[in-house]
């Protein structure tokens, strides 16, 4: 018999759980790398700054993904799905804010 604290009591919610970590670790890896993008544009790095960029982009893409994909986004609550938005819009704001160090 398993108990509440067992995480493999009812997969459905941990794979929810699991699909909502990889989205806010590929948040997370969004903002890194922008962050990262923006101190070796300062620096004048350019080329390693673009790789950062494209890394920035990536995980951006990835998230975007998964909430257009009802596979994944059906599992995800309205709330989690609004805080997701947010944080999307929060972070194109900062990447189209790094073109203007693109030369």
């Amino acid at each position: 018999m398993s108990t509440p604290s067992d995480p493999y009591a009812n997969p459905q919610s941990a794979l929810s759980r699991h699909r909502l970590d990889f989205i806010k670790t590929e948040l997370k890896l969004c903002l890194t790398f922008s962050i990262s993008a923006a101190r070796k544009y300062e620096t004048g790095n350019q080329e390693s700054a673009k790789q950062s960029m494209a890394s920035a982009e990536s995980a951006y893409e990835t998230v975007i993904h998964m909430l257009s994909d009802p596979k994944h986004s059906k599992h995800l609550t309205v709330e989690e799905i609004e805080e997701t938005k947010a944080e999307l819009e929060r972070l194109r704001g900062r990447l189209d804010g790094l073109q203007r160090f693109r030369k």
